[in-house]
C-alpha cells in the first residue's frame, strides 16, 4: 500500500500513521484497505468514462442515486 496516493489517506492525511500501523499489526485490516483502494480506482476509472459498466453493475457500486434526488450524503 502506498499512504501517498491510498485514498483514504487522500480524505484524512493526518492519519496517514494510524493507517499504517494497523495495516502492519492487522493483516485483516490491510486486506480490506487494499481493496478499498482497488475499489476507488475501479469508481475513478468509470467515473472518468475510462470504464463502461451495465445498469446493474452501476447500482451494485452505488453510483446511482436514489429515485428522487441526490440524498446530499457524499457531497458530489
Amino acid at each position: 500500500m502506498t499512504t501517498a496516493t491510498h485514498p483514504l489517506i487522500i480524505d484524512a492525511p493526518e492519519l496517514a500513521q494510524d493507517l499504517l500501523d494497523l495495516c502492519d499489526d492487522d493483516p485483516k485490516f490491510a486486506r480490506q484497505a487494499d481493496e478499498y483502494q482497488q475499489l476507488a480506482a475501479r469508481l475513478a476509472t468509470i467515473k472518468s468514462g475510462g470504464e463502461t459498466v451495465s445498469a446493474e453493475t452501476a447500482e451494485l457500486l452505488e453510483l446511482t442515486h436514489p429515485a428522487g434526488g441526490c440524498c446530499g450524503g457524499c457531497g458530489g
